[in-house]
């Protein structure tokens, strides 16, 4: 899978791509399309390719990471993921940045750079050759929504590659959603602080590795592209791109230009994953210089909204392939999730191994110390005879372990997620911390925490094979 074009060709072979040969409107009919797949079949959800979209003669491709299968067999190399939860794991253990560095030596698929190679591409004139989605009727207008920005640190020079929506204000400038702590903010931050320009550089549909590793919540200074290599086991090919960063050879589309220090606009509202849309805040605008495509190009898009859509079951996938980082740094932890319908950046559940009073809270405070994890509004922490996936055991364990003025814990003046339209001052909130676990006589409990009602695991095993052979 060398490219965009690949991958597809590849997911239709395993029957995971369903192809859209009726004529449909980038105006909210393919996210209509994309969203009633993601419902029908959730984590197997297919990949559409939309082969004739109205005024345009680019298909468009969503869905891509819709079946959990598929990221199961993109993240197959062992080795990669090991290393990347050594990593995090001993980042987080703050023994210095030697460690990082030996670190960044593991990490030794470095992407191959190569000449540039844009005369193979053709310039477009505007974005209006583009068949950019507008995905929700309220939407502020048209947002691409799956680009690759690309920027490098005018401070020490290293790049970072982000996954940041970007709204179509006219045919040459867009907005750049980044958050504050997000890399390309960091570095636009950085060329603020020298009265310099930003330049970026987009790409637009690559190889399924490359938008994993922007995907991924990689530890900070960690190549994307080089853990893309790892992935597939095989070096990154960038192309040199004049004045602006590299990007990978085998773009579908390049879009350069850059963001000026004191340049911002209103963007949004945009209908989020959080089911609501977003409110319109302003944020970096981004000028754009050039546009390139191939002959023949795909145009990625994906479609976010009210759980479940793809951004769900990558989200839910990462967090399965990083648990063990996150138990590696707390032992305590027997599990973590966050489900979907939580928003992941709202809400989630830690079951735990108590072994001393208060350890729940220290859990807790592990948690939100967390790279992404310190965006968490509600923490609640179970003990490990709570299966933490299934609501019903969740629900119960509320209901009947927690006594709201000794359990529940408000932390104000905190960071939190820019989405969350809740909060009176934007990325500025609280937490709310669940201690749902039995409490001890050390905790102060003054009674005699009664026991679970069950029978023995003998007799039940006895009775379910007698009820078998009754044809019960």
């Amino acid at each position: 899978m060398n490219d965009l074009q690949e991958y597809v060709k590849y997911l239709k072979a395993k029957g995971r791509l369903a192809e859209i040969n009726a004529r449909v409107s980038a105006e909210l009919e393919v996210t209509a399309f994309t969203d009633a797949a993601s419902r029908e079949r959730k984590r197997d959800a297919k990949t559409l390719l939309f082969n004739k979209v109205e005024d345009y003669d680019i298909p468009v491709v969503t869905n891509l990471f819709g079946s959990r299968n598929t990221l199961s067999e993109l993240f197959t190399n062992s080795y990669a993921i090991e290393l990347l939860s050594e990593l995090s794991s001993m980042m987080a253990s703050g023994k210095g940045l030697s460690i990082v560095k030996a670190g960044k030596m593991l990490l030794d698929s470095k992407p191959k750079y190569i000449e540039s190679g844009l005369d193979k591409y053709r310039k477009l004139d505007s974005l209006d050759e583009l068949p950019i989605l507008k995905s929700w009727p309220k939407d502020a207008g048209k947002f691409i929504t799956l680009p690759l920005v690309i920027t490098q640190s005018p401070r020490d020079k290293s790049y970072n590659t982000g996954i940041y929506r970007m709204q179509v204000f006219d045919n040459h400038t867009t907005g750049m959603h980044w958050q504050a702590q997000k890399g390309g903010a960091i570095h636009a931050s950085e060329a603020h602080e020298k009265g310099e320009r930003l330049n970026a550089a987009v790409s637009l549909g690559t190889d399924p590795y490359s938008m994993i590793a922007a995907i991924t919540p990689l530890p900070h200074g960690i190549n994307e592209f080089a853990f893309a290599g790892m992935l597939r086991e095989k070096q990154t090919v960038m192309m040199k791109n004049g004045e602006y960063p590299a990007v990978p050879a085998n773009s579908e589309i390049i879009i350069n230009g850059h963001v000026d220090p004191d340049d911002r606009r209103l963007e949004g509202p945009f209908g989020d994953h959080t089911g609501y849309y977003g409110t319109a805040e302003e944020y970096p605008v981004f000028h754009i210089d050039s546009i390139y495509a191939k002959k023949n190009p795909i145009y990625p898009a994906s479609v976010v909204g009210h759980p479940w859509h793809e951004d769900a079951t990558v989200i839910e996938f990462l967090g399965d392939l990083l648990k063990p980082v996150i138990k590696s740094m707390n032992p305590a932890i027997v599990d973590i999730y966050a489900p979907a319908e939580g928003i992941f950046t709202n809400m989630c559940f830690v079951s735990i191994k108590k072994r001393f009073p208060g350890e729940a809270k220290k859990v807790m405070f592990s948690v939100l110390g967390m790279g992404q994890l310190s965006f968490l509004k509600i923490i609640v922490v179970f003990d490990d005879d709570i299966d933490i996936r299934d609501m019903s055991q969740v629900t119960w364990a509320l209901a009947t372990r927690i006594e709201p003025q000794r359990d529940v814990q408000i932390i104000t003046g905190a960071t939190a997620d820019s989405l969350d339209h809740t909060t009176n001052i934007p990325a500025f909130g609280s937490k709310m911390l669940i201690d749902a676990t039995k409490k001890t006589k050390e905790e102060g409990y003054t009674r005699e925490w009664p026991d679970t009602i069950s029978l023995p695991k003998e007799l039940v095993d006895e009775v379910e094979k007698k009820w078998k052979l009754l044809g019960k």
